[in-house]
């Protein structure tokens, strides 16, 4: 049996069926990620593992112990909101303290524990100051503190991330995924950003209108989406989507392309080669070149109005207004039928 399992999980508002019947198993000190779009439900089905929103259908399991209809305050989890949630009159210890003195904990398991989450989140010289003496950054550490000392089972983070600079995203990032390194306990987390979902996760489940999609490593779903929808949600730049018919007779050599009509061929950026006019399998108009310094993206409109992105190493020869051709890597080329579900993955991705 997994660690934390949900067994067809739906909710109502109303007459609208927000999660629609979710399955999914969750191993002992797995890392997992919630992402998708915004609506798709993500935060809902975060909230009713919490227990802040009440299971219409299905069976919640923890450890082996059934958890649907039990209180929050039962459930042996703790959540880090978007919002740092700190009493602005107490200090960083008592924040951090404040759910095991309601408890009765020891006045001195107290002190230990705060001590040593302080310790592992760099927060020990801010124990005395209060949220508004601190950064942004500091104040989301101690919220992730304060869930700590509870030692949970299940540690449930809501975009944590998201009222911080992008600098401090990107530290705080590293920071979260040390602290599941070190602590090795089960996390779940949500966000709708897909390089937080790569970088971070052991699994990532995508949702979509209150169902899950996919669920996957993150290369996984990189290399080996099961529908337009994961494969252009997760990537950034996205997958290009092209018609079947805008590559003519050149996609009856694919895999999979001739039962795919009006499908689609999915190709990365990365695979996507910028060439001279008549070279390649299409012409394009050059419309715009983001130039990042270790990189260029070249964004191209082929005859037809499809766009087109084409992501280089090191500093682009094209600009705005040049007719290229682009050559696509046929290893690299994915096939989606007509519903959108994959029809042939490319085949220079590895199982």
């Amino acid at each position: 049996m997994s660690f934390l399992e949900l067994k067809g999980i739906e909710k109502f508002f109303g007459e609208h069926r927000a999660i629609k019947g979710v399955d999914l198993s969750i191993e002992k000190g797995e890392f997992i990620v919630f992402v998708g779009p915004s609506g798709c439900g993500k935060s809902t089905l975060l909230r009713l593992i919490a227990g802040l929103e009440e299971i219409d259908n299905g069976q919640l399991m923890l450890d082996g112990r059934e958890i649907t209809h039990a209180p929050s305050s039962k459930r042996d989890l703790a959540m880090v909101f978007q919002s740092y949630a700190l009493y602005p009159h107490m200090t960083v210890a008592e924040n951090m303290s404040f759910a095991l003195k309601l408890a009765g904990v020891d006045k001195q398991v107290i002190k230990e524990k705060v001590e040593r989450a302080a310790e592992i989140l760099n927060l020990s010289r801010y124990l005395e100051r209060t949220p508004r003496a601190l950064s942004g950054g500091q104040r989301q550490r101690v919220a992730i503190g304060r869930a700590i000392v509870r030692a949970p089972k299940v540690f449930l983070f809501d975009e944590p991330l998201s009222n911080l600079d992008a600098a401090l995203r990107v530290q705080t990032r590293v920071e979260i995924a040390k602290l599941h390194r070190e602590l090795g306990a089960t996390t779940i987390y949500v966000t709708h950003d897909q390089v937080e979902a790569m970088t971070m996760a052991d699994r990532v489940v995508v949702l979509r209108d209150g169902a899950i999609e996919q669920v996957g490593t993150p290369l996984e779903l990189y290399d080996r989406p099961q529908n337009k929808f994961v494969a252009q949600f997760i990537g950034m730049p996205q997958m290009n989507m092209l018609p079947v018919a805008e590559f003519g007779s050149y996609a009856d050599t694919l895999p999979a392309a001739k039962q795919a009509v009006g499908g689609h061929i999915g190709v990365r950026p990365e695979h996507v080669i910028v060439t001279n006019p008549g070279e390649g399998q299409l012409i394009a108009t050059v419309d715009f070149v983001e130039s990042l310094g270790a990189e260029s993206l070249v964004y191209a409109t082929t005859p037809h109005g499809v766009q087109v992105v084409s992501k280089q190493s090191g500093r682009s020869v094209v600009h705005a207004g040049d007719t290229i051709g682009l050559k696509f890597e046929q290893d690299w080329m994915h096939v989606f039928d007509s519903e959108g579900q994959i029809a042939s993955h490319a085949r220079g991705v590895t199982k």
